[in-house]
């Protein structure tokens, strides 16, 4: 069978196959992604000439001198020139603050620095329960030392402020029960 051309082949008529539109929306949607990948390849390409301005710029031919501090380029048998090491405290220090970690840490602390906090006769009948948006839950032994602590708020949040770091405590709260951590006067008995 031939069509309407005069080529060999199906015949090719003015119905449509079921489920396929004939308002020439594939050819839009075709038109529209050409479009788009000329934009992309016009960003990258962009990019790619910036980057190159960047190292040209920032090329320095001379060989380094004894207080520079240079590293082998990978894929090239070139040096790249690199700050001075930094000290791994600074680098850590550094990385907690830029995430976001310091009052945590800080806060964290508060357990393993409890006798200094409160003192060791009340750290045998109170223990920290969480520290968290700068309020400190304190777990009191009985109602008789949740009140000897109620007296002593003033004195505990200027105490957890000197160990602990300004505003790390903002407000203390304290809870009645059975102590659970290692400070629990039946554990070690």
């Amino acid at each position: 069978m031939t069509d309407q051309s005069g080529q060999g082949g199906r015949r090719r008529t003015g119905h449509a196959r079921p489920g396929r539109r004939t308002d020439g929306s594939a050819e839009v949607r075709r038109a529209g992604a050409n479009e788009d990948e000329h934009a992309y390849a016009r960003r990258r390409a962009q990019q790619a000439r910036r980057r190159a301005a960047q190292e040209r710029a920032s090329f320095d031919p001379a060989p380094p001198g004894d207080d520079e501090w240079v590293v082998p380029e990978e894929g090239t048998d070139g040096l790249r020139r690199v700050g001075p090491p930094q000290p791994l405290g600074d680098a850590v220090s550094a990385l907690v603050e830029q995430r976001g970690w310091a009052e945590r840490l800080r806060g964290s602390s508060a357990w393993t620095r409890w006798d200094e906090i409160v003192g060791a006769d009340l750290a045998a009948r109170c223990e920290p329960v969480r520290l968290a948006g700068g309020i400190l839950v304190i777990r009191a032994e009985t109602q008789t030392w949740a009140a000897q602590l109620r007296y002593l708020l003033p004195h505990l949040r200027a105490n957890a402020d000197r160990v602990l770091g300004a505003d790390t405590v903002r407000e203390i709260r304290l809870i009645v029960g059975t102590l659970q951590g290692a400070n629990d006067p039946e554990a070690e008995a």
